[in-house]
């Protein structure tokens, strides 16, 4: 049973994961305007197939249940993998296909934190360095990116496992121990 469960968090982290690169390639191509309907709807997808994932994993053990525990551990779980995949996009992306547009975002960023005015010329160089670190480095865009889904998707599953939890069947005529 331990190979099944990363067997169904990894296909369910990837699903998931590619669902986001789906929405966020979509901000990039559409236009500015519909960020906020895309979001949404992103959020949405995101909750119902967290949901369906883990109602499926949960009715795979009718007998002896599947707890808010473990409802919660395998949406963690699935969030590791999402944060692989989305990982992985986001180094394409802001270093080979959107280099123009993750440049763009890390010099307003820059220019906001300079025009804040409280920050000397050696603070504002561990800044640019570490944004640009953030943005551009394959090691902090990847265990940003997995440590963001697995906080986010824990999140949710605090309120999620609450609908996906199965008990223990109490009328399971099966013996536990026969001597």
């Amino acid at each position: 049973m331990k190979n099944s469960f990363w067997n169904e968090a990894s296909s369910a982290g990837v699903i998931l994961g590619l669902t986001s690169i789906s929405f966020s390639l979509l901000t990039m191509v559409l236009p500015q305007k519909l960020n906020i309907v895309l979001s949404g709807l992103s959020f949405i997808a995101t909750i119902y197939l967290l949901y369906m994932f883990t109602k499926r994993r949960a009715m795979r053990f009718p007998n002896e249940g599947y707890s808010y525990s473990q409802c919660l551990g395998f949406m963690v779980a699935s969030g590791i993998f999402a944060g692989i995949i989305t990982g992985a996009y986001q180094i394409v992306a802001s270093n080979f296909l959107f280099t123009e547009s993750y440049e763009q975002t890390y010099k307003t960023m820059i220019a906001t934190y300079a025009e804040m005015g409280i920050f000397d010329n050696n603070a504002m160089d561990a800044i640019k360095s570490t944004l640009h670190s953030y943005l551009f480095s394959p090691i902090h865009v990847l265990i940003s990116n997995i440590m963001a889904m697995c906080f986010s998707f824990g999140f949710y599953g605090l309120f999620i496992a609450i609908g996906t939890k199965r008990e223990e069947d109490i009328f399971d005529q099966t013996p536990e121990n026969e001597e």
